[in-house]
């Protein structure tokens, strides 16, 4: 059995709970069962909803030391052969703890403090030039993004001459309004007939009937709430607009031209390492951009005027990402720590 340990919420989002969800998922295939444990019940329903098992502690997801008096019971009446830690709020006292328990593997985007972890996964496209210590075993790079199965082995994205559809996705909680004002821009200054843009909107959007309202007099402006398939929606779109979380490794997968902008201060390295490699063009921070909607749709404008440069961009993102990073993790630590199979 593999126990996750993370969280979601309307303050710190979705994105740890998705990427735990897709390397489960990933467990699942090889026979491997997997649960989960979370502070607080925001996320449960999609959990079991996957499938999973999922156990709300009723603690604080800032101040995990706390919980401990908690999980530690249900660890040793459980027994997992492994924890997957994900969460910015860990210890290195929290983690010696769980270590203490049984193997410890910790997800990183942040490379705040040496983790005392068996393993450590960092799959971001920087993940390679962090400078970690030589104490652990490691798992770096885009090889290992944990995506949804529907991101597999994509076909080669071909690039139409003429840009149509361009998907803004603004992750599952949107607390800077970023979908809001993009749609207010447009309806300010609407695009050029043919033009559609497809706003995804996660669960716990707190705009999404005022979108629904404004999108009602925009033609041009198509809400979309809780995507299912999100991969078949960039397939059918010509570029994209992105915060700069593991989203990028899905628009890599399927070869969307992006741009991308910050949220948070943990997708800084990110977008930044995006940028220079000439992947995707970043707006900048939200949290500082006064005009950003004007300066996302100007970086979309000059993105669409060159189709040969829209599609040599798909090639390297898909020669970057396969989709499959998943699969990947599972079987490298299946390796790593002395094959899982035998041990549930």
């Amino acid at each position: 059995m593999i126990y996750f340990r993370a969280d979601g919420n309307p303050q710190i989002g979705t994105g740890h709970i998705m990427r735990c969800l897709s390397l489960a998922d990933a467990f699942r295939e090889r026979v491997i069962p997997a649960a989960f444990v979370t502070a607080e019940p925001y996320m449960r329903p999609l959990i079991q909803e996957r499938g999973y098992e999922c156990t709300v502690l009723g603690s604080t997801y800032d101040r995990m030391e706390e919980e401990l008096p908690m999980l530690l019971p249900l660890l040793e009446a459980k027994r997992p052969s492994c924890v997957i830690l994900d969460s910015y709020f860990v210890t290195p006292e929290y983690m010696n703890t769980l270590r203490a328990e049984t193997t410890l593997v910790y997800v990183d985007d942040l490379n705040a403090f040496d983790y005392p972890a068996d393993l450590l996964i960092n799959y971001n496209l920087y993940g390679n030039a962090v400078h970690y210590p030589s104490n652990k075993a490691y798992l770096l790079g885009p090889r290992y993004a944990p995506l949804r199965e529907q991101f597999r082995n994509l076909a080669p994205r071909m690039a139409r001459e003429q840009v149509e559809q361009i998907l803004i996705s603004t992750g599952g909680t949107d607390q800077y309004h970023v979908a809001l004002r993009c749609v207010e821009y447009l309806l300010e200054h609407p695009p050029v007939p043919g033009t559609v843009y497809h706003i995804v909107l996660g669960a716990m959007n707190q705009d999404s009937e005022r979108i629904r309202q404004l999108a009602a007099k925009a033609p041009y402006v198509v809400p979309h709430r809780q995507v299912a398939d999100m991969c078949g929606l960039m397939l059918q779109c010509d570029m994209a607009v992105s915060a700069a979380g593991t989203t990028l490794y899905e628009l890599c997968a399927c070869g969307l031209p992006s741009v991308t902008y910050i949220l948070a201060d943990n997708q800084i390295q990110g977008a930044a390492a995006f940028d220079a490699a000439k992947l995707m063009p970043c707006a900048g921070d939200v949290r500082e951009e006064v005009e950003f909607p004007k300066k996302i749709f100007s970086m979309l404008e000059r993105l669409a005027a060159g189709q040969m440069g829209r599609q040599e961009i798909s090639r390297r993102m898909q020669s970057l990402v396969d989709g499959d990073g998943a699969a990947h993790l599972v079987e490298a630590l299946s390796r790593h720590l002395g094959g899982l199979e035998q041990k549930v």
